[in-house]
């Protein structure tokens, strides 16, 4: 039989089979019907009796609470008269079925009055719904009839019972015979009858319908059973004509099927061909399919291998960077991994040259390079990528997933054409939230930037980003180190017995050393004051030199020309468009130079002596770090050329013997004066016949050490000359340190005849040593020794304490808000501040203890010989001094202290170690709410630790979509509504868990990140708010809170305004919340940005008012219009006095400024009762729910907000 036989046979059996099957299932489902309708009947029988015996009930009941009623008089038979006859009449609803006792059909309340009641049917249109007949239903209608004329006779005996007057017990007796005569018996009696005659035709019709209904689901039965055994014969045909069709034995069948789930698609050789028109042929041929299509899945399969292995190298190539610790090193590291590792084809870095407009490679790597073929194209060289500079300042990533479109620019196309790449994506490098280049990367697969791949890269951006910040922080504390070093140095140059060239030879080789890639000069204005002199330039040409040597200065003359003329800084960033250099161009053009900035060299009188400049050989803008580098080499070689011209006017004063500009003596052998000039007569105060035979020591002042005199004595007799200090008393009685050089003159033998002494009056000379040294190691301000001084120190008592066994403490102290009194009142009073400050630290110390100013506001004490108790006991002293008002140019000054203490040597053995630990004590006192001080503590550590960590999960908490909204409704107590909705940020890490608001919120502020995700965070709850309000919520309004950061932000409002318009939100809808303390930072910026998201229609308020320090003029300023009571006093309001006091006071405040209030933190039923007694105007907390998630919210204000406002 061929396999279209086999096929019709098995379909002709299938199809008998099935419909057999139905048909079996047809009289199954008839015999279910017909057993149904046997049911059906007999409930119908039972409730049609129920009804008629109901009838009777009720007739029975009236007729024995008009009885009981007319022989008590107690009302409430009366009432349950009434209640049975409303039951009857369909006007109180029945009780359910078997409850028969019909005076219980309605609850009584305590109070005896009856509950409200709900209308039900009458019975007799019940007994009409059972299915009686019409004459069925007639004689009960008889019955009914005959019973309602009984209902009114009874009605008229509890009538006549119950009349007043003299007569009633009279009444009431007739009433009784009324009711148990001859003619209520027979009335009665006559409702019984045509129920009964009911009842007997009801009984005779159900029973007869009843059992044709049994017959019927008997016949249905039999029919049933013989299908099922036609139906099983078809079955067995079926299953012989589907072996036919198989192919093959059931098992090889299996084991195909499983060989197919094992993923074996290839066919065994062992196992035969079945028919095609099999199923075993089926199969096999699916097997050929599968196993087609296998490989293709192999092949898919490779390609997600390969997208894997970038993930791994890029993020093997994050770690990697991690690990620079130069800015140098960085660039090649993340091109040549990009290639090595990601197997990218090249990459790039490209810096943006804001001056020249233009891109600049500082890096490169390709496939080609490493295997010395390729190099990059010259036409990138010259042009620099300038066509994507404007891309680059912006700050976007630039993404060209097909190169070779003729719509993408040029440079890229060509790029690709050079490579042969087939994407190209430009990431930008962001420093301190400012774009500074790019990282340029090319793929060969024009498929290979997916939406995985750009978040991958996108994240490598950042983190590159992370990196360059950490560099950026890194240079500032080199640059801090290099400035200190070029001051030390240069005023160890001061001190030295250089000439001025030479120092300033020094000066400018030592700044060309910091500076790398720049050359100095010192240029010196003449004797004249208009021509220009070389002081030092020894890196620039001679030829350069010689040009400007002898120039005239003048405003518009060059750089050091127009800043000697002006006395001002002058930056010339291009030499070759600047005006200044308009006709020295060509000469600077052919030195090589092309920015130049310069610094006039002035003294502390304001004379102009010359002017330090510096030059690049490209055009540059100087940094800040490069103006302060800059400024402090001008106005250290101005001290430099001060002293120096000191000296020299010391110099030649003692070469000047003719003129007597130094005291010369000339003495014979024996020491006795023969000859003193005018200058040695004026400090001796005589003239010179009466010291002629005098010996010099008329001069001494006593204090001139005999160790000097000896070694004076003794080379003098050797026969050498004598060299030293020597401390006379002049004839005003003043004391002077005289240079004495003391010569022995010999004559042509070379016997000493005499002896020369010329003594050059030094006083003020090692007064500004002594200031010079003094500058080189303490604070110009306050007079306490500087870092190097403490540094110096320290290591000494450090010393001193590990040799002895001692402990010391370190006391970091910082003026809590010490910027405010700059801002405010101006430097000049912080100045004087930190002065008074420091005299009181230094008057309040031992003598033995340490005190140091590192810089600002912030003071070292240093402890030597103490324990924590003592140094416990110094920190509170330290604050209560400081604490103390100060009185300073007419204000009265308040300022706190935060203080860290480490101790030696539990928490360090070196300074820099002790310091940065109680640095970060301090810190901790300034989160502790400051004027206070902490010890350092190992805690502190890990808490370092946690805010890294906590840093480092934020970078990539958006991008991981962990952040999500959970809003708690705000409700009006007066319209008994909701009014709003407060959105609240939620975040869980897969690592960290669930993190606490009150712990990420501020390390978003501090790292910056608050910004970014406070813009999601509004955005959300606007989108979620749109989604509400198309819901058909529409009537409240969306609370979005406020950082201090966001609110400080001056593109705040084009920020509100660019979300309201993406989502459709109208402005009135959104209410921003900020905290008193936002609000009072800067009261007049928070005035002018209020009122920017006033004019927009942006609702503000006031959150946890009354926990900060606001000022009642500037509130009535402040565009609000709700104040938020903080929960903190809500929390007490009805044990503390105190806290009702105050929510009061707000509350009417409140309202006489026309504003709302709310009240967060309501967790009770007495807290609610408080609020509304005193007119709050909104209530938010758990009393009502907790803040939930969109779903959540929704589903209570459709269905639990109306049985929390009941």
């Amino acid at each position: 039989m061929g396999g279209k036989a086999a096929l019709g046979q098995f379909k002709l059996s299938f199809w008998l089979t099935l419909v057999s099957f139905c048909a079996f299932a047809v009289a199954f489902g008839l015999y279910v019907m017909a057993e149904k309708e046997v049911d059906e009947v007999s409930e119908n029988r039972f409730i049609s009796h129920e009804m008629t015996d109901e009838l009777i009930r009720t007739s029975e009941d009236l007729t024995r609470f008009a009885r009981a009623y007319v022989v008590t008089g107690d009302t409430i038979y009366r009432r349950y008269f009434n209640e049975v006859m409303d039951v009857r009449e369909g006007k109180r609803q029945r009780l359910p079925a078997g409850e028969y006792a019909f005076h219980d059909l309605t609850p009584i309340q305590e109070s005896g009055s009856p509950m409200v009641t709900v209308p039900g049917k009458p019975i007799m249109q019940l007994l009409r719904e059972t299915g009686l007949s019409d004459h069925e239903f007639e004689l009960l209608l008889v019955a009914k009839t005959n019973s309602d004329i009984l209902t009114r006779l009874e009605k008229k005996a509890m009538d006549m019972a119950e009349n007043p007057g003299p007569n009633v017990d009279l009444g009431r007796e007739r009433a009784i015979r009324l009711l148990y005569d001859e003619e209520y018996r027979a009335a009665k009696l006559n409702i019984l009858a045509p129920i009964a005659e009911a009842h007997r035709l009801m009984s005779g019709r159900l029973d007869i319908r009843l059992e044709e209904s049994k017959k019927t689901a008997l016949r249905i039965l039999i029919a049933f059973l013989l299908l099922g055994v036609v139906t099983l014969g078809l079955f067995l045909r079926a299953y012989l004509q589907l072996q036919k069709i198989l192919g093959g034995n059931v098992g090889d069948l299996q084991q195909c099927l499983a060989a197919l789930g094992r993923g074996q698609f290839e066919t065994p050789p062992h196992q035969a061909e079945a028919p095609p028109y099999s199923i075993m042929g089926g199969i096999q041929a699916t097997r050929q399919q599968l196993a087609r299509i296998d490989l293709e899945l192999r092949a898919e399969l490779e390609k997600s291998h390969r997208i894997n292995q970038m993930y791994l190298a890029l993020a093997q190539c994050n770690q990697s960077i991690l690990r620079i610790e130069e800015k140098d090193d960085l660039f090649p590291r993340i091109c040549q991994d990009a290639v090595i590792l990601a197997g990218l084809k090249v990459a790039w870095v490209a810096l943006c040259d804001p001056l020249k407009q233009e891109m600049q490679v500082v890096s490169e790597c390709s496939s080609g390079i490493l295997n010395g073929g390729e190099d990059i194209p010259e036409y990138f060289e010259q042009r620099q990528f300038d066509f994507h500079f404007p891309y680059c300042c912006r700050g976007e990533a630039v993404w060209f997933p097909d190169i070779h479109d003729p719509a993408q620019a040029e440079g890229w196309r060509l790029l690709a054409q050079q490579y042969h790449c087939g994407a190209i994506a430009a990431l930008p490098l962001m420093v301190n939230h400012r774009a500074i280049g790019s990282f340029i990367v090319c793929a060969e697969n024009p498929a290979a930037f997916d939406e995985v791949i750009r978040t991958l890269l996108t994240e490598f951006a950042v983190d590159v980003g992370h990196v360059l910040n950490r560099f950026e922080l890194e240079k500032e504390r080199r640059h801090s180190l290099q400035i200190e070093e070029l001051r030390s140095f240069l005023l160890e140059k001061v001190t030295a017995t250089l000439t001025l060239h030479h120092f300033l030879e020094e000066a400018v080789t030592k700044v060309e050393a910091i500076l790398p890639h720049c050359f100095c000069t010192v240029m010196l204005v003449d004797k004249d004051g208009v021509t220009l002199r070389t002081g030092a330039m020894p890196s620039l040409p001679v030829f350069f030199s010689e040009a400007i040597d002898g120039l005239k200065v003048g405003p518009g003359k060059g750089s050091c020309g127009n800043a000697i003329a002006t006395g001002e800084r002058t930056i010339a960033e291009d030499l070759s468009v600047h005006p200044f250099w308009r006709d020295y161009w060509p000469l600077a053009q052919r030195a090589g130079l092309r920015s130049c900035w310069s610094e006039p060299i002035m003294s502390t009188s304001g004379k102009i002596f010359g002017a330090f400049a510096i030059y690049h050989a490209e055009p540059r803008a100087p940094s800040a770090y490069d103006l302060q580098l800059l400024e402090m080499a001008a106005g250290l070689a101005a001290l430099a050329i001060e002293h120096r011209q000191s000296l020299d006017a010391q110099h030649k004063l003692s070469q000047a013997v003719e003129q007597s500009s130094n005291a010369i003596l000339i003495t014979d052998s024996d020491i006795q004066i023969e000859y003193a000039n005018a200058s040695y007569l004026q400090n001796t105060g005589r003239r010179l016949q009466d010291i002629i035979g005098s010996r010099p020591s008329i001069l001494s002042s006593g204090k001139t050490p005999p160790a000097t005199y000896q070694e004076m004595w003794d080379q003098l007799r050797k026969g050498e000359s004598w060299k030293g200090e020597l401390i006379n008393r002049y004839t005003d009685g003043t004391e002077h340190v005289d240079l004495t050089h003391i010569s022995p003159i010999r004559d042509a033998k070379g016997h000493v005849t005499h002896f020369l002494a010329i003594q050059e009056d030094i006083t003020d000379k090692k007064r500004n040593d002594e200031r010079i040294r003094y500058l080189a190691h303490f604070d110009l301000l306050t007079g306490l020794p500087n870092r190097s001084l403490l540094e110096e120190r320290a290591r000494a008592a450090i010393n001193h304490a590990e040799r002895n066994q001692r402990r010391l403490a370190v006391l970091f102290l910082d003026l809590d808000h010490f910027k405010d009194v700059n801002d405010t009142l101006g430097h000049s009073i912080g100045d004087s501040l930190l002065v008074e400050v420091a005299s009181r630290l230094r008057q309040n110390l031992r003598e033995e203890d340490l005190l140091s100013r590192l810089g600002g506001d912030e003071f070292i004490v240093m402890l030597t010989d103490v324990d924590e108790k003592a140094s416990e006991r110094i920190a509170q002293k330290l604050i209560a001094l400081v604490s103390t008002p100060f009185s300073i140019g007419g204000y009265e000054l308040n300022v706190t202290p935060s203080i860290g203490i480490a101790v030696y040597p539990e928490d360090g053995t070196d300074l820099e170690t002790l310091l940065r630990n109680a640095d970060a004590a301090m810190y901790r006192s300034k989160t502790q709410g400051r004027n206070t001080f902490s010890f350092f503590t190992r805690e502190m550590q890990e808490r370092s630790a946690r805010h890294l960590e906590l840093v480092n999960a934020l970078r990539h908490a958006l991008a991981g979509q962990q952040f999500a909204l959970h809003y708690q409704p705000q409700i009006s107590l007066t319209g008994r509504k909701l009014a709003g909705a407060e959105a609240l940020l939620r975040w869980t890490h897969p690592a960290l868990g669930v993190v606490s608001p009150a712990e990420f919120i501020p390390v978003a502020e501090e790292s910056g990140l608050i910004l970014e995700i406070g813009e999601w965070v509004l955005r959300t709850a606007l989108q979620q708010l749109k989604v509400w309000r198309d819901q058909g919520l529409s009537d409240f309004c969306m609370a979005v809170n406020l950082s201090a950061v966001q609110f400080r932000n001056k593109e705040l409002p084009s920020l509100v305004q660019r979300l309201l318009e993406e989502t459709g939100v109208p402005p009135d809808c959104l209410e921003l919340e900020l905290t008193e303390s936002m609000a009072m930072h800067d009261p007049a910026a928070a005035i002018a940005m209020m009122n920017q998201l006033h004019a927009q229609g942006v609702r503000l308020s006031i959150d946890d008012f009354g926990t900060g320090y606001s000022s009642l003029s500037y509130l009535k300023q402040f565009k609000v219009y709700k104040l938020k009571i903080d929960k903190s006093f809500v929390h007490d309001v009805s044990e503390d006095p105190e806290d009702e006091a105050i929510i009061s006071a707000v509350i009417s405040m409140a309202h006489k400024l026309e504003m709302i209030t709310i009240a967060e933190g309501v967790e009770t039923h007495d807290q609610l009762h408080f609020l509304q007694g005193q007119g709050c105007d909104e209530i938010q907390g758990y009393f009502f729910s907790r803040p939930l998630p969109p779903d959540d919210f929704l589903r209570w204000v459709q269905h639990d907000l109306k049985n929390h406002l009941q």
